[in-house]
This record gives C-alpha cells, structure tokens and sequence, in this order.
C-alpha cells in the first residue's frame, strides 16, 4: 500500500470506519512498515488527548450548568418565600383588623373637631386601651366624603412582639382622621380640585352602632370657633 495513501486513511481507521478489506490491508501494511505503524500510533495518542480534552470540557460545561440551576432554584426558593411571607402577613393583618370588627358604640367613641386655617380634621379616638378604630368613608354620592361608620375591634395586636402589627394597631388606636378642606365656610375644595358650592342640604353622617350624627359642612367649617 502506499505511503500517502496510507496516512491520508489512518484517521478514518482509528475511527474505525474503514471497510473490512481495507483495515486488513492497512494492517499488514504497518507491519511490513515500521514508521507507518509509529505514524499510527502517534495518531491514536494524539486523538486519546484530544477526546480526553472535549470530555473534561463537557464535564466542567455539565458542572457550571448545574451551578446555575442551582443558584436559580435557591433564587425562585428566596422569592418564592419572600411572597409568601408577604402574603401571610397581608393576610393575617387583614383577618384581625378587618374581619373581627363591629360598628362602635358612640359611648366608648371620643369626637374631636379641629380647624386649622380652612382645613377641618375629625379626630375619632377610643377611649377604651384595649381596642383600637376604623372608619370607613363614602363618597360616591356627593364627591366628598358624606357618610363615615366608626368600627372598633379588640387591640389583640398591642404586644410588641407582634411588631408591625402593634405599630399599625396602635396608629388606629391613636386615633382616625378625616380632613376637609374648605376655600371659605361655602366652599369645599375636593379631591379631585373642584369647587363645590355648599347648601343647607350638605351633610356629614356618622354612623355608630346605635345612633347617627348628622353635621351640617356650612356648620362644620364653625363648630371649633
């Protein structure tokens, strides 16, 4: 067999894809030929390292994938349980201050009337320790906040190891706020920066569990003065 011929077909018989006959020639060839022989074996060195390298390089490319996957499972775990820690203190805020609540008692409510300049702040405070206020405001109607119901619940929530929701008890507790503001004892200015002239016909109403106060906004803007 010739030289040339031979070399240029050893890397498809160290491949193995060379036909029978031709792998039987080579073969006997090398071993009438000692520097082809050499010629092969350095070939199959040659290719030994360089397989060996793509396998290594395979290996670290599995390695680093696997890396990063774990990386973004212990991402999506953290954000995951960040969320359902939010959820759960979303949640459980809700329930006791939301849920467990009844309309209160105008007795156990103290109503405070402050103006300063043309703005006028209903305070709404409980004069019991161990609860705290809500109120709930409506404006559909008259664009303005015309019916108001105080609730009150339990402050189970005052025990400073409850953190948040002691500090968030305790700002309900201190008091509920609800502001208006007037551009002169006719005039209310709402949210939206409209003007609204005021009539006889304009009133606040706020509910209690037994009663319902009526104040007129005309009077409103004067009550403290």
């Amino acid at each position: 067999m010739n030289h040339d011929i031979f070399k240029d077909l050893v890397p498809s018989y160290i491949e193995k894809l060379t036909s029978e006959e031709t792998t039987r020639q080579m073969k006997k060839h090398m071993s009438e030929c000692e520097e082809c022989k050499k010629y092969v074996m350095e070939m199959q060195e040659g290719f030994l390292v360089e397989n060996t390298r793509e396998i290594n390089k395979g290996k670290e490319s599995i390695d680093y994938l696997k890396k990063v996957r774990f990386k973004n499972r212990r991402k999506i775990f953290v954000v995951a349980g960040s969320l359902l820690a939010f959820f759960l203190i979303i949640s459980v805020s809700y329930y006791f201050l939301f849920v467990h609540m009844w309309i209160a008692d105008e007795n156990n409510v103290q109503k405070n009337i402050q103006r300063h300049g043309t703005t006028v702040t209903l305070t709404f405070q409980t004069k019991s320790n161990n609860r705290y206020l809500l109120a709930m405001e409506d404006s559909r109607n008259n664009k303005y906040k015309d019916e108001i119901i105080i609730y009150e619940s339990w402050n189970i929530l005052a025990d400073k190891k409850w953190n948040f929701f002691s500090e968030l008890a305790k700002s309900h507790r201190d008091g509920v706020n609800i502001t208006y503001t007037f551009l002169d004892e006719n005039t209310l200015l709402l949210n939206n920066g409209e003007e609204k002239e005021l009539s006889d016909e304009d009133k606040i109403k706020i509910q209690f569990k037994n009663n319902t106060e009526e104040i007129r906004l005309k009077d409103l803007y004067n009550l403290n003065h």
